[in-house]
């Protein structure tokens, strides 16, 4: 075979693997060894579609799911459907018609019941749902620093030295703000105060145009960052706000403010091109806040109607994944360098991850023996 020749399969083979990476909805999920990607058995209730976001109990036996079912996003017309399925089996143990299109997904470490945001685009409302009798409340908030709706919320341990008191619970909760009319309105808001029917205090977290941004990959501070259209959030195992911006293909870390550089940007990069995700996690559960190195990711694929579990036999501590929604790849995420490695590829709509760890121990064994009686 003469060079020539080489280098034209060289070049023919380059060109399929980009087309595999960067157009994947063509193709059938596949996952990478040493991952594997199965369906999850659950069988939606009749006229739940647009499975969104998800996440998992604290004991790990049941998943949360969010259905849009095409509803409008700034909450005109509806139900939605929160489901809750049996893990093990896929049994659905309660469906929920809830008003207004769900989007942001967390269970409550505290209490156990589950918080959904609710219309992304406008007139934003929170719902609250009793986790055991699966009734629900509905809270909307102050116009003061919304002019968009909600799109995700974490909760956040708060410091016991936290001399705040607009609040008894525990626990801080952060909102994204999405779809605001320009970047000097927040982007990231706290609750201040009690929930209430309408009115809910908030205060502002992170603003659409931080004065000064560290960028972790290019190791050099920016001043000119526009959050213009932010989207899921998480929290690292440090207690770090990160959130999902794709109007820059980028993650944004919010640390302490008295931190040397208190708002990270990771811009993101996959097979060589700038990539927008919707949905990052890390490999430990939000609700119980326990890592493991073995447990399952659930994905939701909003435009199939499909919910997908991807295991591999080891997951390194803290290992982050990510989303594409446009490139339509699960992926590994490299905080240092921004590089998406896709794990899980050919969805036709991914959106939503939740990590659910599974306990791995080290069983105990008695090295002492005793002592002989000479």
């Amino acid at each position: 075979m003469n060079l020539f020749r080489i280098s034209v399969l060289l070049a023919c083979g380059a060109v399929v693997m980009a087309a595999v990476i960067l157009a994947p909805s063509a193709q059938a999920q596949t996952a990478i060894p040493p991952y594997t990607l199965t369906v999850f058995p659950g069988t939606p209730p009749a006229g739940a579609t647009a499975p969104d976001d998800l996440s998992t109990s604290a004991n790990g036996k049941h998943l949360w799911v969010g259905y849009g079912n095409g509803v409008d996003t700034t909450g005109k017309g509806g139900p939605s459907t929160l489901v809750e399925y049996d893990i093990a089996s896929g049994t659905v143990l309660k469906s929920i018609s809830i008003p207004g299109h769900l989007d942001g997904l967390k269970i409550n470490p505290v209490t156990g019941d589950v918080w959904a945001t609710e219309n992304e685009d406008g007139n934003p409302t929170l719902a609250v749902i009793d986790h055991e009798s699966g009734t629900f409340k509905i809270y909307r908030f102050s116009p003061t620093l919304i002019t968009g709706g909600f799109d995700d919320l974490v909760f956040v341990a708060r410091p016991h030295e936290d001399s705040r008191h607009d609040s008894d619970s525990p626990l801080d909760v952060f909102i994204v703000a999405s779809s605001q009319v320009n970047t000097t309105t927040p982007v990231i808001v706290r609750i201040s105060g009690p929930l209430r029917a309408a009115g809910t205090q908030l205060r502002p977290t992170l603003p659409g145009a931080p004065q000064s941004v560290w960028n972790v990959v290019a190791n050099q501070a920016e001043t000119t960052d526009m959050i213009g259209d932010p989207d899921s959030m998480t929290i690292d195992p440090a207690g770090e706000l990160v959130l999902d911006n794709r109007s820059d293909d980028s993650l944004y870390i919010v640390r302490n403010p008295e931190a040397q550089n208190p708002v990270l940007r990771v811009p993101l990069m996959l097979a060589g091109n700038a990539v927008e995700v919707n949905d990052t996690i890390f490999t430990w559960s939000e609700t119980n806040r326990v890592s493991s190195t073995a447990g399952t990711i659930f994905i939701t694929d909003t435009s199939a109607n499909k919910i997908y579990m991807l295991t591999k036999p080891y997951f390194p501590s803290n290992e982050v994944y990510t989303a594409a929604n446009v490139a339509n790849v699960v992926g590994l995420v490299d905080l240092n360098t921004g590089v998406v490695t896709p794990v899980a590829t050919g969805f036709k709509g991914v959106h939503g991850l939740a990590f659910s760890p599974t306990r791995v121990t080290i069983a105990r064994t008695d090295r002492h023996e005793e002592a002989d009686d000479e």
